[in-house]
């Protein structure tokens, strides 16, 4: 189940988010519970307690602006933020808090759909724990996706590196293993290598290095590519 909490000083326009974001998370066939607070102190409380996968903050709230509850909660990467204000001029102050979205209040019901199609798209991806298919030499193997570090292309076959320090040596095409694995935080950083942004540490000029300081190459025609999918992955795991 997903665990969301709206956070506004307004009781009736607290009730007004509530009623609109629960039912269009039933539309998508969200399983969520959602807790409302008129206190951020007291969402800081109960999100100690037991952090939330998601959050709307109002920012301009009197006892403690969203911005602040924002910066005091940035630690759990894995809580997504999504700023809902009348304040449009405040989107870009907002970014040094790197909320996954921004909602403006007087477009509220047009912009709500979109922001919740992406938020269930990254909390369905934590939750799902899916499977990937290897074709080995003498079998099938398959790992949870989130194992995988990276793939490179090794001779005639494809070397899958896991995070256990396994390498597998298994039959495909990279481009294929690249499109079923994108939608996962995959990004292809050279032509024969395919990363998992999970693992990555850092982006540099010609390589990206890996949590554990593996090196892998980096093409000049990728850079962009991959520092967005990187940065769209980091955006994603607040």
């Amino acid at each position: 189940m997903i665990r969301g909490a709206i956070c506004d000083d307004e009781p009736a326009v607290l009730d007004y988010l509530y009623e609109h974001i629960l039912k269009e998370f039933k539309r998508q066939g969200a399983d969520i519970h959602i807790d409302k607070f008129t206190s951020g102190k007291v969402f800081l409380n109960a999100h100690k307690a037991e952090p939330f996968d998601v959050v709307f903050l109002d920012i301009d709230m009197p006892e403690i602006s969203g911005f602040d509850i924002a910066e005091k909660i940035s630690d759990n990467k894995r809580t997504l933020i999504i700023f809902v204000t009348t304040h449009d001029e405040l989107v870009f102050s907002s970014l040094k808090f790197q909320p996954f979205r921004f909602i403006r209040k007087s477009f509220f019901e047009d912009e709500l759909s979109e922001v919740l199609d992406a938020v269930t798209g990254v909390l369905s991806k934590r939750i799902a724990g899916r499977k990937f298919k290897l074709q080995t030499k003498s079998h099938d193997v398959y790992v949870d996706i989130e194992q995988i570090v990276y793939i490179e292309i090794y001779g005639h076959w494809l070397h899958v590196h896991t995070n256990d320090n396994e390498i597998l040596e298994c039959y495909g095409i990279l481009s294929d293993y690249e499109s079923q694995l994108e939608p996962f935080d995959f990004v292809r950083t050279y032509k024969s290598y395919l990363v998992n942004c999970r693992y990555i540490r850092s982006v540099e000029k010609d390589q990206v290095v890996l949590d554990d300081k593996t090196t892998i190459p980096l093409s000049r025609r990728r850079i962009n590519e991959v520092n967005d999918k990187f940065t769209k992955y980091l955006r994603s795991m607040l």
